[in-house]
């Protein structure tokens, strides 16, 4: 989109406006605004943004008005603020730095075209984009699908028949770079079906990090068919993914000094959860690793838990991995080594 200058408000898209008057507002107050929407909502508004490099007066006031209609004046001067830093800091403020600063490395930066329909298809319903890329072959859905946050990816894929779910993960596991020719084309391909404009330029998308981390989305039943399916088509490949894809039973790789750090870190509450439907080995393991009188309680406390929701058990498996997860990422512990050995 470049700069909004010649523009007039009537020809303004409403992400556009929208943007405009997030920046009109300041930091602070949008700030506030941003941490009420959802990912999507925010990628999406974010590329706006981060595209403002000047906006004239009389737009920011015709803008503003339309929002509040008993505001009369508009802002003096302009907006006089970088777009891009503007979006940096609006997002600092609304949600925490590694989320903020994933969709700001997902924005189209300003001097490039934002994407049309590869924009477009990210703010559909999982089902819908499943049954779009159902039609398409396997290549052009794992290019389209390495343009999707992880999570919606991740339900995407859940929508899709198992054959073909296969295929486009081990074809976004495999992509690397795409050209720009081809990006262009492809979006140009989606204009058609989602009304929008502009293209995206070509970057490096996808490969074996973005497939782990759509993976580490699904449930767990289908990401063992998925892994199986896979081993049928490049073995290899499969296992890199479950070296990469730490699993709750894993925890049977940890050292006891690893897996009693980990335990300190959990909470009680997650961990008893957690215990639910776990193998007998990973209990015991467990169990081994607490006091006798920790040990006698937990189990008491997980005789006595009622049903419990599949989705909750995996909500609190999926806490203990991300401890698991920090702690390796501090250098604390080493999966299948336990803690650094001190000097």
């Amino acid at each position: 989109m470049g700069t909004m200058n010649p523009k007039t408000n009537q020809k303004l898209t409403g992400p556009e406006k929208a943007a405009i008057f997030l920046m009109a507002m300041g930091e602070e107050q949008a700030a506030k605004i941003l941490a009420q929407m959802d990912e999507r909502e925010i990628q999406s508004i974010g590329n706006y943004i981060s595209a403002v490099s000047d906006v004239e007066t009389s737009t920011v006031d015709q803008i503003t008005r339309e929002f509040f209609t008993n505001i009369t004046s508009g802002i003096g001067g302009g907006l006089g603020v970088s777009g891009l830093d503007f979006l940096k800091n609006t997002l600092l403020r609304a949600l925490p730095a590694d989320k903020a600063t994933e969709i700001l490395n997902n924005v189209t930066l300003p001097g490039e075209d934002l994407g049309g329909g590869l924009d477009t298809i990210r703010m559909l319903e999982p089902k819908v984009i499943a049954q779009f890329l159902s039609n398409e072959h396997p290549q052009t859905a794992a290019i389209v699908m390495a343009h999707m946050d992880p999570p919606l990816a991740s339900a995407t894929l859940k929508e899709m028949k198992e054959e073909f779910r296969t295929e486009i993960i081990y074809r976004l596991a495999t992509l690397e770079r795409v050209s720009p020719q081809v990006i262009r084309d492809l979006d140009e391909a989606l204009q058609s079906e989602f009304r929008t404009s502009g293209a995206i330029s070509g970057s490096k998308m996808g490969g074996l990090d973005t497939a782990v981390t759509v993976i580490s989305e699904l449930d767990r039943a289908t990401e063992t068919s998925l892994l199986s399916n896979l081993d049928e088509i490049d073995p290899d490949l499969a296992n890199e993914i479950r070296n990469l894809r730490f699993t709750y039973e894993d925890i049977l790789k940890l050292d006891d000094n690893g897996l009693q750090m980990v335990l300190k870190e959990v909470q009680s509450e997650d961990l008893l959860m957690s215990l639910k439907t776990a193998s007998d080995e990973v209990k015991d393991k467990i169990y081994s690793n607490m006091s006798d009188r920790a040990a006698n309680m937990l189990r008491e406390d997980l005789d006595a838990l009622g049903p419990t929701k599949v989705s909750e058990v995996e909500r609190a498996q999926q806490k203990v991995v991300q401890v698991i997860k920090r702690l390796e990422e501090d250098g604390k512990l080493a999966i299948g080594g336990g803690a650094e050995e001190l000097v």
